[in-house]
């Protein structure tokens, strides 16, 4: 009898053990990690290898959705539209390339860049000290920004103004998760370009009726980061591009609309535009994952952001006649993809405000008619073709 008692209590510790490992196991598959755009880092998309991006990449938790996944094929994709000039030339386009392919993102420096032959006015001595390589910088206003730059100002230094992309968070998130999903330094480093991460006002941007009820004025506010960053680092005012996830890329849509004097080209991620600027050409490249419930690419109701959203493929319709809008749709949810950077440089680094400028003011003159039709037959056939074998968004 004792030993059939030593022999049943061996056998309960055994299934205790194995059914502890199983819970265990289980309970981890099932844990999820909210989407970046809810606030959780552990949330940020995963690790960002490739794509042109270099540097080590850094240490975070994959989503479970297939963050990895390619966007759409270009012989699943539409076709462009348009002469096939290039970008600065205005020509409409949805046509979708793979990402971290193009040329700008894969020779180490963009051929379009545009030298500067001195050091940016109101940099001085002061201003050095003050930057260091990675640094939170504080406006006039009261705001704060965050800056990365591999070059600083000095006395001496006069070397070439660089472009400067302006990075914004998405809707209670913060600079730091962006950073970290992006790992846009390293990229930016290796491509020659400075990057700055906008702070939102309690995690929130005025995007134009997103989100939280933020009423201040973020256009005016990525003015001040412009003029800023150039105290600390040689800027090409003529190369400035604001990138933003969810929230923070509605809000570039809507600096592109209100500031075309300050952006050269814009990017958003899981966003959607909520302006309309039907007399102001823009270049937009918009990342969309089609299994995006937070933010629905064919739009509709979002129970995250309790409000109706617009349909992703009539965002073109949106803009004026002669701008660049161009779609690229993956297979995800709501979460910045590792080869993200890569794409959003390879539309924008071409795009710059002295070449859109010498453009208009060769192009010919000639007013649209009165009732819209120069729209409709610009960017309305971009859109008009949903690409083949795209899962739904909704």
């Amino acid at each position: 009898m004792l030993a059939l008692a030593v022999v049943a209590s061996l056998v309960g510790v055994v299934m205790a053990t194995v059914s502890s490992a199983s819970s265990a196991s289980t309970g981890s598959a099932l844990v999820a990690p909210e989407p970046l755009d809810a606030g959780s880092s552990a949330a940020v998309a995963a690790t960002p290898v490739g794509a042109g991006t270099s540097g080590a990449s850094p240490a975070v938790r994959t989503p479970v959705a297939a963050s990895r996944s390619t966007p759409t094929s270009p012989s699943d994709s539409r076709t462009a539209t348009g002469s096939g000039a290039s970008p600065a030339a205005g020509t409409s386009s949805a046509a979708v390339a793979p990402p971290g392919t193009g040329s700008s993102s894969s020779s180490g420096k963009p051929a379009s860049a545009t030298p500067g032959g001195a050091s940016p006015a109101g940099a001085t001595a002061a201003g050095a000290t003050a930057y260091g390589r990675d640094s939170v910088h504080r406006l006039a206003s009261g705001r704060t920004y965050e800056l990365h730059s591999d070059i600083r100002v000095t006395p001496a230094y006069r070397g070439s103004a660089r472009p400067l992309v302006i990075m914004l968070h998405g809707l209670l998130n913060n600079a730091d998760l962006l950073r970290q999903a992006s790992s846009a330094d390293s990229f930016a480093d290796a491509h020659d370009f400075a990057v700055a991460y906008g702070v939102g006002v309690h995690e929130a941007w005025n995007a134009g009726g997103c989100c939280g009820n933020v009423t201040t004025d973020d256009v005016a506010y990525v003015r001040q980061i412009v003029a800023d960053v150039a105290r600390f680092t040689p800027v090409d005012r003529s190369r400035v591009y604001v990138w933003g996830f969810s929230n923070g890329g509605m809000l570039a849509a809507r600096i592109a609309c209100e500031a075309p004097d300050l952006v050269a080209a814009v990017g958003m991620v899981g966003g959607q535009a909520l302006v309309s600027c039907p007399d102001v050409p823009v270049n937009m490249v918009h990342i969309h994952g089609t299994a995006d419930a937070t933010v629905p690419w064919r739009g509709g109701w979002s129970d995250y952001l309790t409000m109706f959203l617009p349909d992703g493929e009539t965002e073109a319709s949106h803009f004026a006649p002669g701008s660049t809008i161009r779609h690229v749709l993956w297979d995800g949810g709501h979460t910045w993809p590792w080869w993200s950077v890569g794409a959003l440089w390879d539309f924008c680094a071409p795009f710059s405000l002295d070449a859109t400028a010498a453009a208009t003011a060769t192009a010919p003159s000639a007013a649209p008619p009165a009732d819209g039709s120069a729209v409709g037959s610009v960017i309305g056939s971009a859109v008009g073709v949903e690409p083949a074998g795209r899962a739904p968004g909704r």
